[in-house]
């Protein structure tokens, strides 16, 4: 279940004191690193709340409401044969909240964004052919039916599928489904507060799970066998790696929208 910003164990009081001495230590480091690592590897710039509904359920108090936006931006995932930097950003809007009807906490995923990778050597296998057209490959992950994020006890389950872009592959070849994903149970070993340049309290995470199986390749026709030599799919758990970092923030709906009230129809 996902937990509210207010429920991370972090009061506002403790939040203030982590960005003062995270901005301390921040200022005192040296050296400072490539602006390229920086820029995979730091909070987002801005709190990114554009995909947040304007409307909550009925009888909702936005005062017990909350969106969060986990924003995953470093990292890598082993899939088989490929191994796989996070070059681009992976945002998933979530809405959380106190149940009107029962008053337990409830969540609601609201919407992934993502953007294709490039996957080096292309969908040969073959170093520099990522370059030319016909031969090029990227992923991108999309969502496949399931989050929950619970950092209270250090762990997220996120269902993935995985979308292969080929001139050759077709516009509906995916390495797992709705029904058969690429299910991540997720270790989160280390939590940290995070300041955003904007001054967005953010928690980072670095997770990993070594143990989910990765299904054939579905959709990609006649290409299929291609597409699974070049991945090695079917691959079993044990044969695949995820190490991911992300960041984690959100707003209380009553901050967003001062002026929103219960709605009672």
């Amino acid at each position: 279940m996902f937990k509210r910003l207010a429920v991370l164990s972090l009061s506002a009081g403790l939040a203030g004191t982590a960005l003062a001495a995270a901005s301390a230590a921040s200022a005192q480091a040296a050296p400072k690193p490539r602006a390229q690592a920086a820029a995979a590897d730091a909070p987002p710039a801005t709190l990114d709340l554009s995909d947040c509904p304007d409307v909550l359920p009925v009888g909702a108090d936005p005062a017990d409401w909350f969106c969060n936006v986990l924003v995953t931006n470093a990292g890598r995932m082993k899939i088989g044969g490929i191994d796989q930097q996070i070059t681009a950003p992976m945002r998933i809007t979530l809405l959380s909240g106190t149940d009107p009807k029962t008053g337990a906490e409830i969540s609601k995923f609201v919407k992934m964004r993502s953007t294709a990778m490039t996957v080096a050597g292309g969908a040969l296998g073959i170093p520099g052919t990522e370059k030319i057209p016909l031969f090029a490959l990227k992923v991108k992950p999309q969502y496949a039916g399931k989050i929950d994020l619970d950092i209270v006890n250090r762990k997220t389950r996120l269902d993935l599928k995985i979308k292969l872009v080929n001139q050759l592959l077709g516009d509906t070849c995916y390495v797992g489904s709705g029904t058969a994903p690429i299910s991540l149970d997720l270790d989160l070993a280390d939590i940290t507060p995070a300041p955003g340049p904007d001054g967005t309290f953010w928690v980072k995470i670095n997770a990993t799970d070594d143990t989910f199986a990765v299904p054939k390749t579905n959709g990609c026709g006649f290409a299929a066998p291609i597409a699974d030599l070049r991945g090695g799919l079917p691959s079993a758990s044990g044969a695949n790696h995820a190490q991911l970092t992300s960041y984690f923030g959100g707003k209380q709906y009553s901050e967003m929208y001062p002026k929103m009230a219960v709605r009672t129809k």
